[in-house]
């Protein structure tokens, strides 16, 4: 089956995916489904699945288990609908003897809406070194030679994993830039994986929060941000205040006790956290999903272990 007319905006589609190592289950029942030409935030901590999950839409990698469509088609042996994506992996791997000439040179094989007047730009911007070798790249170099082939691709789907690694605050700021300008002019489904949460933020429009290989959350970047708030102050108050609300952190110190809860407050609320002297306030992006991350551990502790969230 090949990518028609009638499939080409469906976006990719996952169901049930799964992916084993042995014993380890590092993908379970991974189900979403993401419309086309949006800019999506993979999050979560290290070790959660994030590298795999984009390696499995890729067909960088064969899942174990489970149903991965990208419009309409399944991506395994599947050359037309490969050409259509671009993944250059955080530790990507290229031919020691090439140089960023030489990498940029035979790109264009692989990438059918390849633009040459992008990464010659970015080159520039990134002020990559056309003539070293890739193997005596730094960390930042080969996060920007990264950047440039991803975007310069110009693939119906790019894939970014980490791209920022080893980049000073400016190149990260010229990354975020081209970004931006080359969705603008030529949209595209965009797959981010960062940990640098707050800062990626305003180019998301969703993210999908991945822990302990599950997506424990799909939604856009607006009622992410709104997902949880921080209630500080005496305990036996704090208690009382957030009844039987869901909470991500639970923390004391002495007779105060500090909680991160899911969810937001409304005005009613809010007057009778000021009438209890309570402290409430919002958590960034990063915050939120730390949290989420936390309740997760403190769920699969021992049940002897204190100070759980409940």
């Amino acid at each position: 089956m090949t990518v028609t007319e009638s499939t080409a905006s469906r976006g990719i589609e996952l169901l049930g995916v799964t992916k084993s190592f042995g014993s380890n289950h590092v993908l379970t029942d991974v189900t979403a489904h993401l419309p086309a030409d949006r800019i999506y935030g993979l999050l979560g901590a290290n070790g959660v699945g994030k590298t795999t999950l984009m390696s499995l839409i890729t067909n960088h990698a064969f899942r174990s288990s489970g149903s991965i469509l990208v419009d309409g088609d399944d991506p395994d042996e599947n050359a037309a609908v490969r050409e259509r994506m671009c993944f250059v992996r955080e530790d990507q791997k290229y031919n020691d003897a090439f140089s960023v000439k030489d990498i940029l040179r035979v790109a264009p094989a692989f990438y059918p809406s390849w633009a040459s007047e992008t990464a010659d730009r970015l080159t520039e911007r990134f002020r990559l070194p056309l003539t070293t070798k890739s193997k005596r790249l730094s960390r930042g170099q080969r996060s920007a030679l990264a950047i440039v082939v991803t975007l310069a691709s110009r693939a119906a789907y790019t894939f970014l994993d980490e791209p920022y690694l080893g980049l000073d605050a400016s190149a990260r700021t010229i990354f975020y830039e081209e970004l931006v300008a080359e969705y603008a002019a030529h949209p595209r489904t965009v797959l981010l994986s960062t940990h640098l949460i707050d800062e990626a933020a305003p180019l998301l429009e969703e993210v999908l929060i991945l822990d302990q290989g599950r997506i424990v959350l799909q939604t856009d970047i607006d009622e992410a941000s709104r997902g949880s708030f921080v209630v500080r102050g005496r305990e036996s108050d704090v208690l009382d205040f957030v009844g039987g609300r869901a909470l991500l952190t639970q923390r004391r110190l002495g007779g105060l006790l500090s909680v991160t809860v899911r969810g937001e407050l409304n005005n009613e609320e809010h007057r009778r956290a000021d009438e209890l002297r309570l402290s409430v306030e919002p958590t960034s992006l990063q915050e939120f999903v730390a949290a989420l991350g936390i309740h997760a551990l403190d769920q699969s502790a021992p049940q002897n272990q204190t100070e759980k969230a409940p």
